[in-house]
């Protein structure tokens, strides 16, 4: 008998029975989830003495291994390099603060106190230094404070010191002398400052004292007793005081009357405290070496957390070092065994401890009682009131038993009965009180029967007509018949219901019913005409509704009609009449297309269940919130249509992993638009120090060889940071944002020369955009050949050029006009006067022919020869001038060889003419050419006429860029200074035609010792 007790009870523990009781209550989340960070992650060392958070938003943290800045994702590490100036003074770090100008003071285990400067990035060390009494009194720096009125104190063991700017040391003070000295009765081990301005230390004696500003000495308070060693102190709104030590635990000491042992109530933190802080909440956070303590003291009441091998999210380690609260209320803390944050407030989510398993259709019904329908467990009905649970399986021995386990659809009518919509064995029914189900199932052979054993969907109308949907149609049941009336796809009739894979029904407040269905789009049922309108996806309009699979469907409070579909994301119906929607998809925020389930809250908030978590979703400003198990949900991937709106507001989903409820009231959302900061600057992936931190620094300028290079970039939201989302531009280059999602970083190549701005924005972990972000000026400069000096030099070399050039155009044009204007002289000098004497020579010739003057005729026509050979000789000698073709020397030498030849060789003279070969390869321009052939003509025919001579040289050579011509004679001679021969102007235009030469016409001569004749032209090869 009691074996089979045992059996019976057995069974009533795994739920086996129909209608079994227990005890289970939803899981209130009354733990903390502590998100912790250690070495692992970069932290420089796992034991967290100190924390604070920079005006630009950064953390610090302060570890016995160096000093760790956090922003979100990375932490960059400072230690001690006696090789870098700059470093930190000693790694062993106590304690930190900020002052008012935003520098950091970093107290050190050895390396006295150190202050930050972020625009540099770099450390100023004060440290202890023998017979300076204006100096530290030593390296140990337990404590550093910033004021209310922004100095800084630091607490040693050998006293409270002011930092003094003006003079950059400390002023001391110490308690006064007395006869019996401890030698820790000036170490100050705490330092804080009450809200009317008193300074307080807390020392190693276990005293706590105020600064005297009147006498410059520390005051014990007569009303503590000295017991052991102040560990923290933290005042509060009244003025009071909290005060933790060493071995007697946590005390409070007001601001008027005698101190209370608040630590000895029940439940109180222990003998040591290590660390005090008190948040915005008024709440206390004591750290311990048995765990993190929460003091609440409106109700008196203690909570500890500890660390739990087996609970990724508890405490990760019970030594409590430091708590900090960061600028958005993020409380953390630091231990040894790491730094963790957490909400001071528990999850909103609350989860169920059964079922475990999924869960597909929810429901409440009026007595407050939650009925969940799983997957493997049946039904199982939650009584809030009683806290019992009671499960109805599948019983095969019991035909009024559940009739499948697997449980697709859920609810409760008007009438208070339980409708069960199975996975494959149809729909059941439990009237209320009863212990035994009515089944309905399909009957191929009965008229009226249910459509398909598959059902997907129930649903009560506001006129309590009870609508099923089954993989077979739509189904209406009839309570007076107790039979249905089915709806069917028929090919046949466009107005019949376009698919039978009914999943969603719902009817709206004009009395339409409209239904989702699995591959079908949505349809429209009026039941006073009987026909379907279906609304399906157009891929050729995006009005068109998004998706052909309908997973749920929700009026809002408005009467706007909101779509959630399988793939399509959300879809609100803008236009009935022409099937126009508005879609919103993972683009627009939301997590994931599939939407299972949609539940509009009190404050006309829409709850979407996705694979990704739940959204909330606010249609008066589109804007999308999410929620996933890093903000507290115990699972991310929801099922179709286990959702339910209670009657007090409670939301409900079921998902893969169980049932999650909430009140959406409780769910806190992260409003605060996050501070967006520039972390790195690398070029060609190597980290680059500026002079200036690049976190504050606003211009760039690279290089023509920095052609490639990256920033990097954080937004400074410590709440789920891995959820922060970017966007980045550089103005001139990138033509629009760039959004860069949770990559932190942007890498650009071959920038042009010019000015760039880099601008960078981001959102929180609830989307929330900081529009203006950060900026940075990025200057490329030019390569040397594209820079404005090299191009003006250019412009003005090349306006040199053109300049040059058309001085040389006008030089030619000069020349080529000097030469016309030449030519026509002598045209006009020579040839016009032969010609006119020719003229009139011939006219007297004639007058002499009429006469029968024979012989002075004949006189004339000679003289008329003479004139015309010798304007014959000129004519070609023009012309040979103005021919390019004769610009050589060996063409100017050929003619003045043949003209040599025809004079002298006609007077009998005997010559040499003689070229040296360096004359071979030169070249004389037209003019030059033209007078220095004349020249040469003019000294050859006076020799032939004047000379008298039997012999004559002459010869022609290069040398030193000269060109020397010289005519030598073995005649007569002349007198240089008598008037010339003949006459006429023979030596003037020599000495005019070397002048326009720029050469030396040189004569040496004498009545009787002959004529050398000497030209030298200037003249490059």
């Amino acid at each position: 008998m009691v074996r089979l007790r045992r059996i019976f009870l057995f069974l009533l523990l795994i739920g086996l029975v129909s209608g079994k009781t227990g005890t289970a209550r939803a899981q209130t989340p009354g733990s903390l989830t502590f998100r912790t960070l250690t070495a692992a992650q970069g932290l420089s060392e796992n034991s967290v003495y100190s924390m604070v958070q920079d005006r630009q938003g950064f953390l610090w943290f302060g570890t016995q291994d160096g000093l760790s800045r956090y922003d979100g994702v990375e932490f960059r590490v400072f230690r001690n390099d006696p090789q870098r100036a700059g470093s930190l003074s000693s790694n062993f770090i106590l304690s930190l603060a900020e002052d008012q100008q935003g520098r950091l003071w970093v107290g050190t285990g050895g390396g006295g106190l150190c202050r930050y400067n972020p625009v540099t990035g770099r450390f100023q060390a004060f440290e202890y230094e023998q017979n300076d009494i204006n100096g530290l009194a030593d390296n140990f720096v337990r404590v550093v404070f910033c004021d209310q009125k922004g100095q800084i104190w630091a607490g040693t063991e050998g006293g409270l010191h002011r930092f003094v700017p003006a003079k950059k040391h400390f002023q001391r003070f110490t308690h006064p002398l007395t006869p019996k000295e401890n030698l820790r009765r000036n170490s100050v081990r705490a330092i804080t400052q009450t809200s009317g301005g008193q300074l307080w230390v807390g020392t190693g004696e276990g005293r706590v004292s105020w600064l005297d500003a009147r006498t410059g000495y520390l005051a014990p308070d007569t009303r503590w007793q000295a017991t052991s060693a102040i560990t923290a102190l933290q005042p509060d709104a009244a003025g009071g005081l909290w005060i933790g030590t060493e071995t007697d635990g946590l005390w409070y000491l007001p601001a008027q009357g005698p101190a209370k042992a608040v630590g000895r109530l029940p439940g109180g933190p222990g003998e040591t405290i290590r660390a005090l802080f008190l948040d915005r909440q008024h709440e206390l956070w004591v750290g311990t070496n048995k765990g993190l303590v929460r003091y609440q003291p409106t109700t008196g009441t203690f909570t500890t957390y500890q660390h739990h091998s087996n609970a990724p999210h508890s405490l990760p380690d019970n030594v409590v070092l430091s708590v900090f609260q960061d600028r958005s209320g993020l409380l953390w803390t630091g231990t040894e065994g790491g730094i963790s944050s957490f909400e001071g407030r528990p999850s909103a989510f609350a989860t169920y401890p059964e079922p475990q398993g999924p869960v597909w259709a929810v429901c409440e019904d009026r007595a407050g009682r939650v009925w969940v329908g799983t997957e493997s467990m049946g039904v199982v009905r939650y009584d809030a009131a009683t806290g019992q649970r009671q499960t109805f399986r599948h019983n095969p021995a019991d035909p009024g038993s559940l009739s499948e386990d697997f449980v697709r659809a859920l609810c409760v009518d008007k009438r208070g009965r339980l409708w069960v919509g199975t996975q494959s064995q149809g729909l059941d029914c439990l009237e209320p009180g009863a212990t035994r189900f009515v089944h309905y199932r399909h009957d191929p052979a009965v008229k009226g029967s249910l459509s398909e054993d598959f059902v997907r969907t129930v649903y009560e109308d506001p006129q309590g007509r009870l609508w099923v949907g089954t993989e077979g149609g739509l189904n209406l049941f009839n309570p007076e018949a107790n039979n249905f009336t089915a709806f069917r796809h028929e090919p046949a009739n466009p107005h019949s219901l376009s698919n039978n894979f009914v999943r969603v029904v719902h009817q709206d407040r004009s009395g339409l019913i409209w239904v989702g269905t699995g591959g079908g789009g949505l349809c429209r049922y009026n039941p006073e005409t009987g026909r379907f309108v279906a609304f399906r996806a157009d891929d050729h309009n995006p009005r068109s509704l998004s998706s052909n699979f309908v997973r749920s469907i929700l009026e809002d409070h408005t009467g706007r009609l909101w779509i959630g579909t399988e793939g399509g994301g959300l879809c609100r119906l803008d236009d009935p009449s022409r099937g126009q929607f508005t879609t919103f998809r993972e683009p627009q925020g939301l997590p994931n297309d599939v939407v299972y389930g949609m539940l509009e809250d009190a404050s006309a908030h829409l709850w979407l269940s996705t694979n990704k978590g739940l959204a909330r979703f606010t249609p008066a400003n589109n804007q999308f919130y999410t929620f996933d198990t890093r903000d507290g949900l115990p699972f991310d991937e929801f099922n179709a249509g286990g959702y339910h709106r209670g009657r007090r507001g409670r939301l409900y989903f079921g998902g893969v992993e169980g049932l999650v409820s909430f009140t959406p009231g409780a769910v806190r959302t992260n409003t605060t638009p996050p501070p967006v900061v520039l972390t790195g600057f690398r070029k060609f992936n190597q980290l680059v120090e500026l002079d200036t931190s690049i976190t504050v620094r606003r211009r760039v300028e690279l290089a023509p060889s920095d052609y490639f290079f990256s920033l990097e970039f954080a937004a400074l939201n410590f709440r789920l940071p891995e959820k922060n989302r970017y966007a980045y531009m550089l103005e001139n280059f990138d033509p629009d944002w760039v959004q860069a999602g949770t990559k932190r970083e942007a890498t650009y190549t071959n920038l042009d020369p010019g000015t760039y701005t880099f601008r960078v924005r981001a959102t929180n972990n609830d989307g929330i955009w900081n529009p203006r972000g950060t900026a940075l000026t990025i200057v490329v400069q030019p390569h040397w050949y594209s820079t404005w000096w090299f191009r003006v030099l250019i412009s003005w070399l090349l306006f040199g050029l053109l300049f040059l050039a058309y001085r040389l155009r006008v030089r030619q044009l000069l020349a080529l006009e000097r030469v016309r204007h030449n030519i026509a002289r002598d045209l006009h000098d020579d040839m016009g006067s032969t010609l006119s004497s020719i003229s009139i020579l011939s006219q007297i010739a004639r007058t002499h022919q009429h006469n029968q003057r024979t012989e002075q005729a004949t006189a004339l026509l000679d003289q008329i020869g003479d004139s015309s050979r010798r304007m014959l000789d000129a004519m070609d000698d023009i012309v040979w001038t103005i021919n390019p073709a004769h610009d050589s020397m060996e063409d100017v030498v050929a003619r003045m060889r043949s003209f040599a030849s025809d004079v002298l060789e006609a007077r009998g003279i005997d010559f040499t003419f003689r070229v040296d070969p360096s004359v071979a390869g030169l070249r004389l321009n037209m003019r030059a050419r033209r007078e220095f052939f004349l020249l040469f003509k003019e000294a050859v025919n006076n020799l032939a006429k004047y000379a008298q001579c039997q012999q004559a040289a002459i010869s022609l050579v290069y040398e030193h860029h000269r060109l020397v011509l010289t005519v030598e004679d073995d005649g007569v001679g002349f007198d240089p200074a008598a008037p010339a021969q003949g006459g006429g102007n023979g030596l003037t235009n020599m000495r005019s035609r070397a002048a326009a030469m720029k050469g030396v016409l040189d004569i040496q001569t004498a009545p009787g010792k002959g004529t050398v004749l000497r030209l030298n032209v200037p003249l490059k090869h």
